[in-house]
């Protein structure tokens, strides 16, 4: 395990930087906005192009990433993704901010596929649960230290644009530091999202569902902080708190699925994230009870997307993990398009805590769908 974990170090650390100017970025963006008195449906709107851009280039990107290589792909979109950044520095405006943050998820599914396809490829079926959790945690943990970036930062200077800026181009260096072994893809098989739903229905939804909960979590938890009475430091706190729950229960839950049922599993994710957005939806302006609350709603929630991804793996072919990888952005893609933009219904329905109750919703669908028998997923 530790050659394998020694091999995949660069792709890992590359990762780390990137994820740790995107982690800034994603919460500081609706934080910016509404300081520049934009509303909660535009910002909404803002959070949902970034995911829009992520369905569109994982509709196509598996494939230029096979033809042209790993460590190429992946340069390309960290200059570009920098470049855009330094772009949304220069004009505050939700339609300006939504084309560049397009383009910034079109950048960002190509990494995904790049990293994910990257460490699936390279390591053995028996490890690759362990793999898996791995990444996550290492994903987690930077997109957690991003969130207390904005302590160094004023909200409404450009700042925390050139911070993330110069992250996204230092992301580049790990592949080109020592000598980086990049996947070799012999054969590429295609698999459309069709194809990805019919060899397993609750891996696709699982990705729907996460892409749902996390986009809102990213775009809208931090205007639910703010609307409560939180300053900019404490959204920070709370938002670094809830990211570091999903890490802190990555490797439990990967390895719990590895030597049990995943579909379990992952039906047990779901309902303890129903369980735990309820409570913070009930709980109400309790900064203390909150984070508590909020490290496990972190915890069973950000399992979701890998639990549902490994279970997708489990069907497919090796010749069809890059293509699968794609697909199941895809999944994600749809989904964090549509939460940023339903979520706000259920906050005007029911206020500032109809946020959680909308994301202990979809995560309960999810669990319903999950318990029906086995042969259907």
């Amino acid at each position: 395990m530790v050659p394998l974990i020694r091999s995949l170090s660069a792709p890992l650390l590359s990762l780390v930087l990137l994820i740790l100017g995107s982690g800034l970025l994603n919460t500081f963006v609706p934080v910016r906005l509404e300081a520049a008195d934009c509303s909660v449906k535009a910002i909404g709107a803002v959070s949902s192009a970034l995911y829009a851009g992520i369905l569109l280039g994982s509709l196509c990107l598996d494939r230029w990433i096979a033809k042209v290589g790993h460590i190429r792909a992946f340069t390309v979109f960290a200059i570009v993704s920098t470049l855009l950044v330094l772009a949304q520095a220069l004009w505050v405006d939700p339609f300006y901010w939504a084309a560049l943050r397009l383009a910034s998820g079109f950048c960002m599914a190509g990494v995904f596929i790049v990293i994910e396809s990257w460490l699936l490829i390279q390591s053995p079926e028996s490890e690759r649960g362990a793999v898996l959790s791995l990444y996550l945690a290492v994903f987690y943990a930077a997109l957690s230290g991003g969130q207390f970036l904005l302590h160094l930062s004023d909200p409404v200077s450009s700042l925390p644009f050139c911070i993330a800026a110069g992250f996204f181009a230092l992301s580049i260096l790990p592949l080109f530091i020592g000598k980086t072994v990049e996947p070799k893809i012999e054969r590429s098989s295609h698999l459309t999202l069709l194809q990805l739903f019919r060899i397993s229905p609750l891996g696709f939804l699982g990705g729907v569902i996460s892409g749902m909960l996390l986009a809102v979590i990213y775009g809208l938890v931090p205007l639910y902080a703010k609307d409560i009475g939180m300053g900019l430091p404490e959204i920070g706190t709370l938002m670094g708190v809830i990211i570091f729950g999903g890490l802190s229960f990555q490797f439990p839950i990967g390895r719990w699925a590895d030597k049990t049922d995943r579909r379990r599993v992952l039906n047990t994710a779901s309902f303890m994230t129903m369980l735990f957005a309820v409570a913070i939806a009930l709980v109400g302006p309790s900064p203390w009870m909150l984070l508590l609350l909020g490290w496990f709603f972190g915890g069973f929630s950000f399992t979701i997307y890998p639990l549902s991804m490994a279970y997708v793996c489990e069907k497919v072919s090796q010749t069809q993990i890059v293509a699968a990888t794609g697909s199941f952005v895809l999944s994600y893609g749809i989904g964090a398009i549509a939460g940023p933009l339903l979520a706000p219904f259920a906050m005007s329905l029911c206020g500032t805590c109809g946020l959680f109750y909308f994301l202990g919703t979809i995560a309960m669908l999810l669990c319903f769908v999950g318990l029906k028998p086995k042969p259907i997923g």
